[in-house]
Protein backbone atom coordinates (compact mmCIF):
# COMPACT_ATOMS: atom_id res chain seq x y z
CA UNK A 1 0.00 0.00 0.00
CA UNK A 2 1.20 3.51 -0.87
CA UNK A 3 0.03 6.66 0.88
CA UNK A 4 0.23 10.37 0.19
CA UNK A 5 -0.83 13.42 2.19
CA UNK A 6 -0.99 16.92 0.73
CA UNK A 7 -1.63 19.99 2.89
CA UNK A 8 -2.30 23.42 1.41
CA UNK A 9 -2.78 26.45 3.65
CA UNK A 10 -3.80 29.92 2.43
CA UNK A 11 -3.87 33.03 4.61
CA UNK A 12 -5.62 35.88 2.83
CA UNK A 13 -6.25 39.55 3.65
CA UNK A 14 -8.20 41.81 1.33
CA UNK A 15 -9.38 45.41 1.34
CA UNK A 16 -12.24 46.38 -0.96
CA UNK A 17 -13.66 49.73 -2.04
CA UNK A 18 -16.88 49.83 -4.08
CA UNK A 19 -18.87 52.80 -5.42
CA UNK A 20 -16.12 55.22 -4.32
CA UNK A 21 -16.41 54.07 -0.69
CA UNK A 22 -14.73 51.60 1.63
CA UNK A 23 -16.73 48.38 1.67
CA UNK A 24 -14.86 45.69 3.60
CA UNK A 25 -11.74 44.16 5.04
CA UNK A 26 -11.72 40.36 5.01
CA UNK A 27 -9.21 38.00 6.61
CA UNK A 28 -9.32 34.27 5.90
CA UNK A 29 -7.22 31.30 6.95
CA UNK A 30 -8.07 28.16 4.99
CA UNK A 31 -6.43 24.75 5.07
CA UNK A 32 -7.07 22.06 2.48
CA UNK A 33 -5.90 18.49 3.13
CA UNK A 34 -5.97 15.61 0.67
CA UNK A 35 -5.10 12.00 1.49
CA UNK A 36 -4.57 9.44 -1.28
CA UNK A 37 -4.12 5.71 -0.96
CA UNK A 38 -3.01 3.29 -3.68
CA UNK A 39 -3.44 -0.45 -3.13
CA UNK A 40 -3.90 -3.40 -5.48
CA UNK A 41 -4.29 -1.13 -8.50
CA UNK A 42 -7.01 1.02 -6.94
CA UNK A 43 -6.90 4.66 -5.83
CA UNK A 44 -8.99 6.30 -3.12
CA UNK A 45 -9.05 9.97 -2.16
CA UNK A 46 -10.30 11.71 0.98
CA UNK A 47 -10.23 15.47 1.44
CA UNK A 48 -11.34 18.07 3.94
CA UNK A 49 -10.71 21.48 5.46
CA UNK A 50 -10.89 20.58 9.14
CA UNK A 51 -7.61 21.57 10.86
CA UNK A 52 -5.24 18.77 11.87
CA UNK A 53 -7.36 16.06 10.26
CA UNK A 54 -4.66 14.35 8.20
CA UNK A 55 -4.75 11.10 10.17
CA UNK A 56 -8.54 10.98 10.04
CA UNK A 57 -8.56 11.55 6.28
CA UNK A 58 -5.89 8.91 5.71
CA UNK A 59 -7.91 6.41 7.73
CA UNK A 60 -10.97 7.13 5.58
CA UNK A 61 -8.96 6.75 2.38
CA UNK A 62 -7.58 3.40 3.54
CA UNK A 63 -11.07 2.15 4.42
CA UNK A 64 -12.45 3.13 1.00
CA UNK A 65 -9.58 1.99 -1.24
CA UNK A 66 -11.25 -1.31 -2.14
CA UNK A 67 -13.97 0.76 -3.82
CA UNK A 68 -11.46 3.07 -5.51
CA UNK A 69 -10.95 3.78 -9.19
CA UNK A 70 -8.39 1.83 -11.27
CA UNK A 71 -4.92 3.37 -10.96
CA UNK A 72 -1.51 1.77 -11.38
CA UNK A 73 0.82 4.80 -11.39
CA UNK A 74 2.92 4.83 -8.22
CA UNK A 75 3.14 7.92 -6.06
CA UNK A 76 6.25 10.03 -6.45
CA UNK A 77 9.40 9.04 -4.62
CA UNK A 78 12.26 11.09 -3.27
CA UNK A 79 13.21 13.84 -5.72
CA UNK A 80 15.71 16.68 -5.97
CA UNK A 81 13.70 19.89 -5.62
CA UNK A 82 15.37 23.14 -6.65
CA UNK A 83 15.12 25.99 -4.11
CA UNK A 84 13.09 28.90 -5.47
CA UNK A 85 12.49 32.53 -4.51
CA UNK A 86 8.72 32.71 -4.31
CA UNK A 87 8.12 34.62 -1.08
CA UNK A 88 8.80 38.08 0.26
CA UNK A 89 9.07 39.02 3.91
CA UNK A 90 7.89 42.54 3.10
CA UNK A 91 4.39 43.35 4.27
CA UNK A 92 2.14 46.32 4.98
CA UNK A 93 -0.50 46.94 7.63
CA UNK A 94 -4.24 46.85 7.11
CA UNK A 95 -4.33 50.64 7.36
CA UNK A 96 -1.63 50.97 4.71
CA UNK A 97 -3.59 48.64 2.44
CA UNK A 98 -6.70 50.80 2.93
CA UNK A 99 -4.70 53.98 2.32
CA UNK A 100 -3.32 52.64 -0.97
CA UNK A 101 -6.73 51.46 -2.14
CA UNK A 102 -8.40 54.69 -1.06
CA UNK A 103 -5.76 56.75 -2.84
CA UNK A 104 -6.45 54.88 -6.07
CA UNK A 105 -10.16 55.68 -5.71
CA UNK A 106 -9.32 59.39 -5.43
CA UNK A 107 -7.02 59.19 -8.46
CA UNK A 108 -9.68 57.52 -10.59
CA UNK A 109 -12.37 59.94 -9.46
CA UNK A 110 -10.18 62.80 -10.63
CA UNK A 111 -10.58 61.58 -14.23
CA UNK A 112 -14.30 62.43 -14.25
CA UNK A 113 -16.54 63.34 -11.31
CA UNK A 114 -19.29 61.07 -12.70
CA UNK A 115 -17.13 57.99 -12.23
CA UNK A 116 -18.00 55.23 -9.77
CA UNK A 117 -14.67 53.64 -8.87
CA UNK A 118 -13.74 50.35 -7.21
CA UNK A 119 -10.55 48.69 -6.12
CA UNK A 120 -9.44 45.53 -4.33
CA UNK A 121 -6.04 45.02 -2.70
CA UNK A 122 -5.30 41.44 -1.68
CA UNK A 123 -2.43 39.58 -0.03
CA UNK A 124 -2.02 35.84 0.28
CA UNK A 125 0.51 33.54 1.92
CA UNK A 126 0.53 29.99 0.54
CA UNK A 127 2.19 27.05 2.28
CA UNK A 128 2.08 23.62 0.68
CA UNK A 129 3.57 20.31 1.78
CA UNK A 130 3.49 16.86 0.21
CA UNK A 131 4.60 13.60 1.77
CA UNK A 132 4.43 10.08 0.33
CA UNK A 133 5.28 6.67 1.69
CA UNK A 134 7.72 6.35 -1.25
CA UNK A 135 10.09 8.92 0.24
CA UNK A 136 8.92 12.30 -1.03
CA UNK A 137 8.76 14.91 1.74
CA UNK A 138 8.93 18.52 0.55
CA UNK A 139 7.26 21.86 1.18
CA UNK A 140 7.39 25.45 0.00
CA UNK A 141 6.06 28.89 0.89
CA UNK A 142 5.11 31.71 -1.42
CA UNK A 143 3.49 35.13 -1.15
CA UNK A 144 1.10 36.79 -3.54
CA UNK A 145 -0.13 40.37 -3.77
CA UNK A 146 -2.69 41.65 -6.24
CA UNK A 147 -4.33 44.96 -6.88
CA UNK A 148 -7.24 45.56 -9.22
CA UNK A 149 -9.05 48.80 -9.90
CA UNK A 150 -11.73 49.97 -12.27
CA UNK A 151 -14.38 52.51 -13.10
CA UNK A 152 -18.00 52.55 -14.17
CA UNK A 153 -19.26 55.55 -16.09
CA UNK A 154 -22.79 55.93 -17.43
CA UNK A 155 -23.58 58.78 -19.80
CA UNK A 156 -27.00 59.11 -21.46
CA UNK A 157 -27.80 55.48 -20.69
CA UNK A 158 -24.52 54.17 -22.10
CA UNK A 159 -22.48 52.28 -19.48
CA UNK A 160 -18.72 52.00 -19.77
CA UNK A 161 -16.65 49.75 -17.51
CA UNK A 162 -12.84 49.76 -17.49
CA UNK A 163 -10.25 48.14 -15.23
CA UNK A 164 -6.60 47.24 -14.80
CA UNK A 165 -4.66 45.08 -12.35
CA UNK A 166 -1.20 44.02 -11.23
CA UNK A 167 0.24 41.00 -9.40
CA UNK A 168 3.55 40.47 -7.63
CA UNK A 169 5.09 38.51 -4.75
CA UNK A 170 5.66 41.66 -2.66
CA UNK A 171 3.61 44.77 -1.79
CA UNK A 172 5.34 47.03 -4.30
CA UNK A 173 2.68 48.65 -6.43
CA UNK A 174 2.61 51.57 -8.83
CA UNK A 175 -0.84 53.14 -8.39
CA UNK A 176 0.02 55.78 -11.00
CA UNK A 177 0.39 53.05 -13.62
CA UNK A 178 -3.11 51.76 -12.87
CA UNK A 179 -4.57 55.23 -13.16
CA UNK A 180 -2.69 56.04 -16.36
CA UNK A 181 -3.75 52.80 -18.04
CA UNK A 182 -7.40 53.35 -17.16
CA UNK A 183 -7.18 57.02 -18.20
CA UNK A 184 -5.79 55.99 -21.59
CA UNK A 185 -8.58 53.46 -22.11
CA UNK A 186 -11.17 56.02 -20.99
CA UNK A 187 -9.90 58.53 -23.52
CA UNK A 188 -10.14 55.91 -26.25
CA UNK A 189 -13.55 54.56 -25.29
CA UNK A 190 -15.59 57.52 -24.04
CA UNK A 191 -17.12 58.08 -27.49
CA UNK A 192 -19.06 55.38 -29.35
CA UNK A 193 -18.74 55.01 -33.10
CA UNK A 194 -20.52 52.88 -35.74
CA UNK A 195 -18.90 49.81 -37.26
CA UNK A 196 -19.79 47.75 -40.31
CA UNK A 197 -19.68 43.95 -40.38
CA UNK A 198 -16.97 42.19 -42.35
CA UNK A 199 -13.54 40.55 -42.12
CA UNK A 200 -10.85 42.87 -40.77
CA UNK A 201 -7.42 43.08 -39.19
CA UNK A 202 -7.83 42.87 -35.44
CA UNK A 203 -5.43 43.40 -32.55
CA UNK A 204 -6.22 41.28 -29.50
CA UNK A 205 -4.94 42.59 -26.18
CA UNK A 206 -2.85 40.08 -24.16
CA UNK A 207 -5.84 38.98 -22.08
CA UNK A 208 -7.99 38.45 -25.17
CA UNK A 209 -5.17 36.73 -27.04
CA UNK A 210 -5.30 34.04 -24.36
CA UNK A 211 -8.80 33.07 -25.50
CA UNK A 212 -7.63 32.86 -29.10
CA UNK A 213 -4.77 30.57 -28.10
CA UNK A 214 -6.84 28.43 -25.68
CA UNK A 215 -7.77 25.77 -28.30
CA UNK A 216 -4.05 25.25 -28.95
CA UNK A 217 -3.35 24.80 -25.24
CA UNK A 218 -6.28 22.44 -24.71
CA UNK A 219 -5.27 20.38 -27.74
CA UNK A 220 -1.86 19.76 -26.15
CA UNK A 221 -3.21 18.41 -22.84
CA UNK A 222 -2.32 14.74 -22.31
CA UNK A 223 -5.83 13.71 -21.40
CA UNK A 224 -7.14 15.01 -24.75
CA UNK A 225 -4.50 12.97 -26.59
CA UNK A 226 -5.16 9.79 -24.67
CA UNK A 227 -8.92 10.08 -25.19
CA UNK A 228 -8.40 10.96 -28.88
CA UNK A 229 -10.22 14.28 -28.49
CA UNK A 230 -7.39 16.49 -29.71
CA UNK A 231 -7.14 17.15 -33.46
CA UNK A 232 -3.37 16.92 -32.99
CA UNK A 233 -3.12 13.33 -31.80
CA UNK A 234 0.10 11.79 -33.16
CA UNK A 235 1.21 15.12 -34.64
CA UNK A 236 4.06 16.05 -32.29
CA UNK A 237 7.05 17.20 -34.30
CA UNK A 238 4.93 18.63 -37.11
CA UNK A 239 4.90 22.26 -38.24
CA UNK A 240 1.25 23.23 -37.78
CA UNK A 241 1.38 26.90 -36.82
CA UNK A 242 3.10 30.12 -37.92
CA UNK A 243 6.88 29.94 -37.50
CA UNK A 244 6.78 33.05 -35.29
CA UNK A 245 4.57 31.28 -32.77
CA UNK A 246 6.38 29.86 -29.71
CA UNK A 247 4.40 28.79 -26.64
CA UNK A 248 6.08 27.88 -23.33
CA UNK A 249 4.85 26.84 -19.89
CA UNK A 250 7.43 27.39 -17.15
CA UNK A 251 6.57 27.09 -13.47
CA UNK A 252 10.23 27.13 -12.42
CA UNK A 253 10.66 30.91 -12.73
CA UNK A 254 11.66 32.76 -9.56
CA UNK A 255 9.49 35.65 -8.43
CA UNK A 256 6.31 34.55 -10.20
CA UNK A 257 3.18 34.03 -8.14
CA UNK A 258 2.06 31.03 -10.22
CA UNK A 259 5.44 29.27 -9.98
CA UNK A 260 6.09 26.39 -7.58
CA UNK A 261 8.95 23.91 -7.08
CA UNK A 262 6.74 20.84 -7.56
CA UNK A 263 3.21 20.15 -8.78
CA UNK A 264 0.33 18.66 -6.78
CA UNK A 265 1.74 15.14 -7.33
CA UNK A 266 5.29 16.04 -6.29
CA UNK A 267 6.82 16.10 -9.78
CA UNK A 268 9.47 18.84 -10.07
CA UNK A 269 8.22 21.73 -12.21
CA UNK A 270 10.27 22.67 -15.26
CA UNK A 271 10.30 24.70 -18.46
CA UNK A 272 8.09 22.96 -21.01
CA UNK A 273 8.24 24.20 -24.61
CA UNK A 274 4.86 23.27 -26.10
CA UNK A 275 5.26 24.91 -29.51
CA UNK A 276 8.63 25.99 -30.94
CA UNK A 277 8.47 28.23 -34.01
CA UNK A 278 5.19 26.68 -35.08
CA UNK A 279 6.24 23.08 -34.44
CA UNK A 280 4.39 21.00 -31.84
CA UNK A 281 7.03 19.90 -29.35
CA UNK A 282 5.49 18.67 -26.10
CA UNK A 283 2.28 17.93 -24.23
CA UNK A 284 0.92 19.07 -20.86
CA UNK A 285 1.14 15.95 -18.68
CA UNK A 286 0.53 14.73 -15.16
CA UNK A 287 1.81 11.33 -13.96
CA UNK A 288 -1.31 9.38 -14.95
CA UNK A 289 -1.57 10.49 -18.56
CA UNK A 290 2.19 10.52 -19.00
CA UNK A 291 2.23 6.82 -18.07
CA UNK A 292 -0.73 6.04 -20.32
CA UNK A 293 0.98 7.75 -23.26
CA UNK A 294 4.41 6.27 -22.56
CA UNK A 295 5.94 9.64 -21.63
CA UNK A 296 7.19 11.47 -18.54
CA UNK A 297 5.17 13.94 -16.48
CA UNK A 298 5.86 17.58 -17.33
CA UNK A 299 5.00 18.67 -13.78
CA UNK A 300 1.52 19.87 -14.71
CA UNK A 301 -0.67 17.99 -12.24
CA UNK A 302 -3.07 20.75 -11.21
CA UNK A 303 -2.76 22.66 -14.49
CA UNK A 304 -0.52 25.15 -16.25
CA UNK A 305 1.89 27.40 -14.39
CA UNK A 306 3.31 30.37 -16.35
CA UNK A 307 2.20 30.16 -19.97
CA UNK A 308 3.88 32.60 -22.35
CA UNK A 309 4.18 33.54 -26.01
CA UNK A 310 7.43 34.91 -27.37
CA UNK A 311 7.10 38.63 -28.21
CA UNK A 312 7.61 40.33 -31.55
CA UNK A 313 9.56 43.50 -32.31
CA UNK A 314 6.83 46.03 -33.18
CA UNK A 315 5.27 48.26 -30.51
CA UNK A 316 1.53 48.27 -29.95
CA UNK A 317 1.44 51.88 -31.14
CA UNK A 318 3.08 50.88 -34.43
CA UNK A 319 0.66 47.98 -34.79
CA UNK A 320 -2.26 50.39 -34.43
CA UNK A 321 -0.69 52.76 -36.97
CA UNK A 322 -0.42 49.91 -39.49
CA UNK A 323 -4.20 49.35 -39.65
CA UNK A 324 -6.34 51.29 -42.08
CA UNK A 325 -9.65 49.95 -40.78
CA UNK A 326 -10.05 47.36 -38.03
CA UNK A 327 -10.41 46.78 -34.31
CA UNK A 328 -8.49 46.56 -31.06
CA UNK A 329 -10.34 44.07 -28.85
CA UNK A 330 -9.63 44.54 -25.13
CA UNK A 331 -12.63 42.76 -23.65
CA UNK A 332 -15.12 40.07 -24.59
CA UNK A 333 -17.79 37.83 -23.12
CA UNK A 334 -18.28 34.15 -23.88
CA UNK A 335 -15.01 33.71 -25.80
CA UNK A 336 -13.90 30.91 -23.46
CA UNK A 337 -16.91 28.66 -24.07
CA UNK A 338 -17.51 26.04 -26.75
CA UNK A 339 -15.58 22.99 -27.95
CA UNK A 340 -11.85 23.88 -27.95
CA UNK A 341 -10.93 20.93 -30.19
CA UNK A 342 -12.86 22.44 -33.11
CA UNK A 343 -10.81 25.61 -32.83
CA UNK A 344 -13.66 28.09 -33.24
CA UNK A 345 -13.44 31.02 -30.84
CA UNK A 346 -16.31 33.49 -30.86
CA UNK A 347 -17.37 36.12 -28.36
CA UNK A 348 -19.38 39.25 -27.79
CA UNK A 349 -17.06 42.25 -27.81
CA UNK A 350 -17.45 44.20 -24.57
CA UNK A 351 -14.52 46.52 -25.25
CA UNK A 352 -13.76 47.01 -28.93
CA UNK A 353 -12.01 50.07 -30.30
CA UNK A 354 -12.29 51.19 -33.89
CA UNK A 355 -8.96 51.79 -35.63
CA UNK A 356 -9.23 54.02 -38.70
CA UNK A 357 -6.25 55.24 -40.68
CA UNK A 358 -3.90 54.23 -37.87
CA UNK A 359 -5.76 55.96 -35.03
CA UNK A 360 -8.20 54.94 -32.32
CA UNK A 361 -11.51 56.63 -33.14
CA UNK A 362 -13.80 55.33 -30.39
CA UNK A 363 -15.67 52.38 -28.95
CA UNK A 364 -17.89 50.07 -31.00
CA UNK A 365 -21.01 48.38 -29.65
CA UNK A 366 -23.12 45.31 -30.40
CA UNK A 367 -20.35 43.41 -32.20
CA UNK A 368 -19.05 39.84 -32.12
CA UNK A 369 -15.82 38.30 -33.39
CA UNK A 370 -15.10 34.83 -34.75
CA UNK A 371 -11.78 33.15 -35.47
CA UNK A 372 -10.60 29.63 -36.13
CA UNK A 373 -7.62 29.36 -33.79
CA UNK A 374 -5.90 26.61 -35.76
CA UNK A 375 -6.25 28.38 -39.11
CA UNK A 376 -5.64 31.95 -37.93
CA UNK A 377 -2.56 31.04 -35.89
CA UNK A 378 -1.18 29.24 -38.92
CA UNK A 379 -2.01 31.55 -41.82
CA UNK A 380 -3.29 34.86 -40.44
CA UNK A 381 -0.78 36.12 -37.89
CA UNK A 382 0.29 39.64 -38.84
CA UNK A 383 2.46 40.40 -35.82
CA UNK A 384 3.11 40.07 -32.11
CA UNK A 385 3.91 43.18 -30.07
CA UNK A 386 7.20 43.74 -28.32
CA UNK A 387 5.25 44.52 -25.13
CA UNK A 388 3.87 41.66 -23.06
CA UNK A 389 1.44 41.79 -20.14
CA UNK A 390 0.77 39.35 -17.32
CA UNK A 391 -2.88 38.27 -17.14
CA UNK A 392 -3.57 35.55 -14.60
CA UNK A 393 -0.95 32.88 -15.31
CA UNK A 394 -0.29 34.03 -18.91
CA UNK A 395 2.36 36.41 -20.22
CA UNK A 396 1.24 37.30 -23.74
CA UNK A 397 1.95 40.06 -26.25
CA UNK A 398 -0.70 41.87 -28.27
CA UNK A 399 -1.68 39.61 -31.17
CA UNK A 400 -2.59 41.03 -34.58
CA UNK A 401 -4.54 38.77 -36.92
CA UNK A 402 -5.94 39.34 -40.40
CA UNK A 403 -9.35 38.28 -41.72
CA UNK A 404 -11.14 38.20 -38.38
CA UNK A 405 -14.88 38.03 -38.93
CA UNK A 406 -16.78 40.80 -37.13
CA UNK A 407 -20.57 40.60 -37.06
CA UNK A 408 -22.95 43.31 -35.86
CA UNK A 409 -26.46 43.29 -34.42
Amino acid sequence: MQTEIRILRKQTNSVKFEGNKFESFVAKDKTEQVARVLRDGKLSIASGSKPNSSEELMKSAVEMVSYGSPHDVPFVGKAEIKPMKLASDETISTKEMADIAGGIIEDLRSLDDRISAWTTLRSEVVEESLKTSNGFDESYRKTYWSIAAGIDLTVDGDRLGLYDFATTIDPKFDPAKLKNTIAKKLNWAKNTVPFKAGAYPVIFSPGEAYYVVMPVIQSLVGRAHYQKLSPWCDKLGQDLLDQRFTLVDDGSLDGQWTSKPFDSEGTPVKRNVLVQNGRLENLVLDRKYAALLGKESTGNAGGLHNISIEPGTKSIDDMIKSIDYGLLIDGSMGAWSGNPYVGIVTGTISMGLLIEKGEIKGRVKDCMFTVNAFEHLKDNIVDFSAEREMNGNSLFPYLQLSNVVISTN
